[in-house]
């Protein structure tokens, strides 16, 4: 299997941060990683955090992500002005931009992101539509590990065992289990990420919620 493409691999350019990760800490996992919708390295500061930006890049709403966007000015309420840097802005397709930070559940109330957000979105209405706080409690292993396998199939995308499953699905109608498609093709890795692709370009839906794994089960859309 091969990928001719010339497009299969673009370099990523440097990030756009408003600040430089530093990737030595012992209180926390830092590094980079991909940002698939800019093409950019995009740094992160924490396990949690890396796991969010996961989850963005296969989001079908997601039309731009930027981490650590330029810092926000506000006034805190004993009248002193603080700079707030949100973990990271969303911009969605449907133009709504959404301010995100990431805190583990248990440092939530200590670390007063709630009052922060409070403030910034009474003094600075038109900073985003949208204020949001993701903590464990959203940001589950499920959630990441599809992301991590919809992310491995994107980078392993083959046109010919797309084009040969949309083939067999042309004839096919109804539910099926993932393991059931996946054996269409004789080579069952490319089989594998084939379906993959093909629920990422919702051409196959899923309608059982939870891990992706063989006995999911899956609709073909119509569009096929």
């Amino acid at each position: 299997m091969s990928n001719d493409n010339s497009e299969y691999y673009k370099a990523p350019r440097a990030s756009r941060a408003s600040r430089t990760v530093t990737l030595k800490s012992t209180f926390s996992s830092r590094g980079f990683l991909w940002n698939h919708t800019s093409l950019r390295w995009a740094g992160y500061e924490s396990t949690l955090e890396r796991d969010f930006l996961t989850i963005l890049n296969v989001r079908s709403d997601v039309k731009l992500w930027q981490e650590q966007p330029e810092p926000v000015t506000y006034v805190d309420d004993q009248g002193k002005r603080r700079k707030h840097t949100f973990d990271v802005s969303v911009h969605l397709f449907n133009g709504v931009t959404v301010a995100c930070d990431v805190k583990p559940q248990k440092r939530l109330v200590r670390s007063g992101i709630e009052e922060v957000h409070r403030l910034i979105r009474r003094q600075h209405p038109d900073y985003a539509d949208k204020f949001l706080i993701r903590t464990d409690r959203h940001i589950s292993r499920v959630l990441v590990r599809n992301a991590e396998l919809f992310l491995r199939a994107r980078t392993l995308r083959d046109e010919e065992s797309i084009e040969e499953l949309r083939q067999h699905l042309i004839s096919m109608h109804g539910v099926y289990r993932l393991a059931s498609l996946v054996a269409l093709l004789n080579d069952q890795a490319a089989g594998f990420n084939a379906v993959l692709n093909l629920i990422d370009s919702r051409e196959l839906k899923p309608i059982t919620r939870g891990s992706i794994n063989d006995n999911i089960e899956l609709e073909i859309c119509k569009a096929v």
